[in-house]
């Protein structure tokens, strides 16, 4: 089974609405430079297709994702499974109904606040509702050969509550966890007393992180504590260098404004000198 990373960016992606910032103009004119909003998608062995997040990109990404399979160039997913209930992360869903793709009874899986707030905002018509709870892994589809656990996550529970994804392969495992607001929140509800140790204990090999930004003082004189996310210069001092048995670690979820999306920057060469790296939207992993 394979798992395609086809968004990289923060919710409001690059270009984002109403910046003029060298790095989004770029992204107007060169579509190519663009960055698609956090979103996977996990081909079962079986071949069914499975939906990680619902962007406003869902076109452009599951074009990527049938470039990336091989698979011809269009897609349906079999599956959409949600995180929380953000922009970013939902904005896609009304794609599935009658004004595009005209889709019935494929399953939206999702906690119980999130399809509630789906419900609310009128997006559940094209969907089979599936609850989930947390901790404990489970199927998407029968025959996917492959499962995923939801793993709680503290993160801005205004409309719903928040969850990390494990998918579970038969040789491999992955952590997508886009959101959350900080490490000490974190390793608190997870119950572990550092990144290394919560990571060693989920046994994955490839963990893509929240990379939202680089430093705390990124966005000038913004309110931070507004949209809280650990910043990757905390997220590495915590970490420090890769070490043995440590799983692949790629930041993304990456705000217009991360130093890191351009790969020549000092940030991002002090990135891959620690052994980590930074999402590409495309690539492949083989779980």
């Amino acid at each position: 089974m394979r798992v395609v990373l086809i968004g990289t960016a923060q919710d409001g992606g690059v270009p984002q609405a109403g910046c003029g910032c060298s790095r989004c103009v770029s992204a107007l004119r060169d579509p190519s430079k663009a960055l698609h909003p956090a979103c996977c998608l996990v081909e079962g062995s079986d071949g069914s297709l499975h939906l990680i997040e619902a962007s406003r990109a869902l076109p452009q990404q599951l074009g990527i994702a049938a470039i990336s399979l091989g698979i011809g160039n269009t897609l349906v997913p079999d599956t959409v499974t949600i995180t929380h209930a953000h922009l970013g992360h939902i904005d896609g869903l009304g794609q599935f109904g009658k004004e595009v793709m005209g889709s019935s009874g494929t399953r939206l899986i999702a906690s119980k606040s999130v399809i509630d707030f789906i419900r609310k905002r009128g997006l559940i018509s094209p969907f089979e509702v599936n609850n989930v709870e947390r901790s404990v892994p489970f199927s998407p589809s029968e025959k996917c050969g492959f499962q995923f656990e939801f793993i709680p996550i503290p993160h801005r529970d205004e409309f719903s509550d928040t969850h990390a994804i494990k998918v579970i392969g038969p040789v491999s495992s992955l952590l997508f966890l886009p959101d959350h607001d900080d490490w000490v929140e974190t390793l608190d509800m997870v119950g572990q007393s550092s990144i290394r140790e919560w990571l060693k204990s989920l046994e994955i090999d490839f963990a893509l992180i929240d990379g939202t930004f680089w430093s705390e003082n990124e966005l000038g004189g913004r309110d931070m504590s507004q949209i809280p996310h650990p910043p990757i210069s905390d997220t590495i001092g915590r970490l420090g260098r890769k070490e043995d048995g440590d799983p692949e670690v790629i930041f993304f979820h990456l705000n217009h404004t991360n130093p890191v999306i351009d790969p020549s920057s000092d940030e991002c060469r002090e990135l891959s000198s620690l052994g980590w790296s930074v999402g590409e939207q495309g690539t492949t992993f083989v779980l």
